[in-house]
């Protein structure tokens, strides 16, 4: 069974430990997640909260980089924001990341249950989708949905949707039971793939995006399979690293 959840809360409890689950935060936590790691970061660890980045990283350790967001803006005392543009090479090379964002980062450590666990975004769809399809036959496939302030995101589903539309495009299998919510992801990623970025900009996390003057990051998030990179996730330490590099 292959479904989308479209928020942390309807996350099926009793099913997680046998499910793979893909965290979605498109604006913007996991395409940050994503591009750090594909700027050459070591690892991005993934925190509930900016207290806890702050309680992890010590002073003398250079080599952490603390990273997040509340209302779209960095926070004082973090090095970096949630913008992945700010994640260039120069920055970010070798480091380890800790990232505390509004939601993307909450919604990882919702799903901390699971069997298995991967960052996908637009941004590496593709090898999103080829990493899932090698353990289909295992259990359940969950494409989770941070969502925006606990709302449903249309980003966040348009981002499912474009890993679904891989997976089928992957195992050229229309058998494979996909929910109806599996369905409006694939359908609503089919009407707009052809225009990625305005399409999110009529949610209210480009929405948010735009009045705080980050709309760049739509752009930059809006680009299908730029990296193509699957993100996997250790459940320990919610320490996410590249899978495969296709």
């Amino acid at each position: 069974m292959i479904d989308v959840v479209l928020l942390p809360e309807f996350l099926p409890r009793e099913a997680l430990p046998q499910a793979q689950v893909v965290v979605l935060d498109i604006l913007r936590a996991t395409s940050t997640t994503v591009t750090a790691l594909a700027s050459g970061a070591a690892s991005v660890r993934l925190f509930d909260s900016p207290d806890e980045v702050l309680k992890a990283k010590t002073p003398a350790d250079k080599s952490v980089i603390a990273a997040g967001e509340r209302g779209c803006r960095k926070m004082p005392g973090f090095d970096l924001g949630n913008s992945p543009a700010e994640y260039s090479q120069d920055i970010v090379n070798e480091a380890a990341i800790y990232l505390s964002t509004t939601n993307g980062t909450r919604a990882a450590v919702a799903a901390r249950t699971a069997r298995r666990m991967f960052v996908g975004s637009l941004l590496n769809a593709s090898a999103t989708a080829e990493a899932l399809v090698t353990e289909l036959h295992r259990g359940p496939t969950l494409l989770l949905c941070a969502g925006t302030d606990g709302r449903t995101a249309i980003e966040d589903v348009i981002g499912a949707g474009a890993i679904l539309w891989q997976v089928l495009a992957g195992t050229m299998r229309p058998d494979l039971e996909f929910t109806d919510t599996a369905w409006i992801a694939y359908q609503t990623f089919a009407s707009v793939r052809s225009r990625l970025a305005p399409a999110l900009r009529l949610g209210q996390g480009g929405i948010n995006l735009i009045n705080a003057d980050l709309e760049a990051d739509i752009d930059f998030c809006a680009a299908l399979d730029r990296f193509p990179m699957a993100v996997s996730v250790n459940l320990n330490s919610l320490e996410a690293t590249p899978w495969r590099i296709m």
